[in-house]
């Protein structure tokens, strides 16, 4: 663990949000983020963390939005592929499942879309982050 964090000074941070579409209960929108941040963590990457989101003042129960909302720390920006990667195969293992994917002001989002859309979409995005 130490020398990933000795490595991380050129670091990249990508926000990743997931959702099962309408019937996704919050219960399985968690289990989805614990079964996809395993998967992420097989990658070479710093950490993959959930973001907490306070409720608001009043509020009783959870933030339901925030429960598939998780930040991923990668070593370095070549690895935005691999993370992509992983993220569209889960996309693909369920139908309604949807993503939104933020690196720095750049969002991708992918929701209802056909596999073939899904897959153009990404590479596009990823295409644009390997130029720079």
């Amino acid at each position: 663990m130490e020398e990933r964090r000795a490595r991380s000074n050129g670091s990249v941070s990508i926000r990743i949000e997931i959702g099962l579409g309408p019937w996704g209960l919050p219960e399985e929108v968690a289990q989805a983020a614990i079964l996809l941040r395993r998967d992420l963590l097989q990658l070479d990457i710093i950490s993959v963390d959930a973001v907490p989101s306070a409720p608001p003042e009043g509020a009783k129960g959870v933030d339901v939005g925030a429960i598939g909302v998780m930040l991923v720390s990668l070593i370095e920006p070549a690895g935005v592929t691999g993370v992509i990667d992983m993220i569209r195969a889960w996309a693909g293992r369920g139908q309604g499942r949807s993503v939104k994917v933020q690196l720095g002001k750049d969002v991708l989002e992918v929701t209802g879309v056909s596999r073939e859309d899904q897959r153009r979409l990404i590479d596009h995005w990823i295409e644009r982050h390997a130029k720079s």
